[in-house]
């Protein structure tokens, strides 16, 4: 039998070497290389003013892993896989901000996130657009709903500015600030005047600047009365109709005192526009301001002066002290009338073209010593018709005849140092028989008893008869002499009273 050419054990070792050998190429071909980490850090601050944003939320993506931001506004995502990711940080009240970064081997990504306030995404409003009265349109009234649209994108709530000008004039004559609602009603607007009005609306984020529209309102009314006001520690003249609808006809200085030509088309009036008293004439929707006198009108009390016009218009009678002068609407022709006796002082004064006499008060050193008297035209022929030594009277007028003064005084003897009044009441004078009728209580003449017609602690001030002589109107306040001052008409009986105007006082008959 042949002897073999290998022993076993070397055919041991070699099968064994062989098996090694599988062996080691079987664990070469399943090998995996070993996971591979970082660290994703970075600070999160507010791109205003670049401080740190404290709390905000910072979200790693893949991965949808989430971490806040401590004081100084960092943040660190730590064993994060090496790649591509997206860093997202948002914060309530600012836009939501992402960034990108690639994370390696060896390096640990540092990313600065920089939050933008909300409001800077925010889409401004709409710019107004016009809804009514139409562009440029005429005849509107001076009191009206002025109306635009504006949408926001946002649907963010809106409010409005308006601001309302007179045409020509620099500052507003009216402004209506954080309107929520797209529509306004302005009121007092002056006749016959172009308007100039905008709207700025804000979504509290942006302002949009809307067009500037224009109307015009209508032709001035024919009003029944005119009176004063007072505003501001001032008097201003207004024009008034039957209706109630009213108009400010002045508004520099202070204003008082209106009373209508003889032919119903101009309006003097007492004014310290410059700063002395003198007396002006406007037409009757105020334009046209003259002023008429260079001597001022001057007496005790410049709020219970007051003067009239010459029956044919062309002149204006007025108190200044102790003289009494006349002078023509354009300022020439200035003459002294009458001069008061020694001691008193001129107050007010009214002129009938019935035997063209005139009619006028003088006062004491003080404003309870009062004297009504009745004289020519050139001073002459004085006759004193009504005294009171000890008690307040307000300056007479004449009736339509011309042969009764109607007034207001006092019933009572109370004085003190303003001036202040009780119980004052209308009278009606008869110039021929001397009798005085009070106007302020209705006489009932069946039982000879008097019916008061006057609200008490009151007084009944400042009369003037109706062009027909039918009626009277007059100003009545309660007796604090700061209480609120309204115009009412009555018959010239003192029957059927009532009360036509509020605030308004020194009225007028148009």
């Amino acid at each position: 039998m042949p002897r073999p050419l290998f022993p076993k054990s070397f055919l041991f070792l070699l099968t064994l070497l062989t098996g090694l050998v599988g062996l080691w190429s079987c664990n070469e071909d399943i090998y995996v290389d070993p996971v591979q980490l970082t660290t994703i850090r970075g600070r999160v601050v507010y791109s205003l003013d670049q401080q740190p944003a404290r709390n905000a939320t910072v979200k790693l993506t893949p991965g949808s892993r989430v971490v806040s931001t401590d004081s100084s506004g960092t943040f660190r995502f730590d064993s994060v896989v090496v790649g591509s990711y997206t860093v997202q940080a948002s914060k309530t009240g600012y836009g939501t901000q992402v960034a990108t970064v690639s994370a390696t081997v060896g390096t640990s990504p540092v990313v600065t996130i920089q939050l933008t306030d909300d409001k800077s995404q925010n889409r401004p409003p709409s710019t107004p657009t016009l809804v009514s009265p139409a562009l440029n349109s005429t005849a509107q009234s001076t009191t009206l709903t002025l109306k635009w649209s504006s949408t926001d994108p946002n649907r963010d709530t809106l409010t409005y500015n308006v601001l309302l000008y007179r045409a020509g004039a620099a500052t507003p004559t009216s402004s209506y600030t954080g309107l929520t609602a797209d529509s306004v009603v302005v009121s007092g607007l002056e006749y016959n005047t172009t308007y100039l009005w905008q709207v700025i609306v804000s979504d509290k984020v942006n302002t949009v600047n809307g067009p500037v529209w224009s109307f015009q309102t209508g032709s001035y009314p024919d009003y029944t009365y005119v009176f004063a006001r007072r505003m501001n520690g001032q008097f201003q003249l207004f024009g008034a109709t039957a209706a109630g609808a009213v108009s400010q006809l002045t508004r520099d200085g202070s204003n008082w005192r209106p009373i209508i030509s003889p032919n119903r088309q101009r309006i003097a009036f007492i004014s310290n526009t410059d700063t002395e008293l003198q007396l002006y004439t406007m037409n009757l929707d105020g334009s046209n301001r003259q002023q008429v006198t260079s001597v001022p009108i001057a007496g005790l009390s410049a709020a219970d002066l007051s003067f009239c016009w010459s029956p044919d218009g062309t002149q204006l009678l007025y108190p200044s002290n102790d003289r009494l002068y006349a002078v023509r609407t354009d300022g020439t022709g200035l003459r002294v009338v009458a001069r008061a006796s020694s001691g008193r002082i001129w107050a007010g004064c009214d002129w009938t073209p019935q035997g063209n006499r005139i009619a006028a008060r003088t006062t004491g050193t003080g404003l309870y010593d009062n004297e009504l008297s009745v004289f020519n035209t050139d001073g002459s022929a004085a006759q004193t018709v009504y005294t009171r030594r000890a008690a307040r009277v307000g300056n007479p007028v004449f009736s339509i005849n011309g042969q009764q003064l109607l007034f207001s005084a006092d019933s009572t003897d109370f004085q003190n140092e303003q001036g202040r009044q009780l119980d004052a009441r209308l009278y009606r004078l008869n110039l021929t028989t001397g009798s005085l009728t009070d106007l302020s209580r209705i006489q009932i003449t069946n039982n000879q008893t008097a019916q008061t017609n006057k609200t008490a602690g009151t007084n009944d001030l400042e009369p003037r008869f109706s062009p027909t002589g039918a009626s009277i109107i007059f100003t009545n306040t309660d007796n604090t002499g700061i209480g609120q001052r309204n115009v009412y008409t009555v018959d010239a009986n003192g029957q059927n009273r009532k009360q036509i105007l509020s605030q308004a006082e020194m009225p007028y008959w148009r």
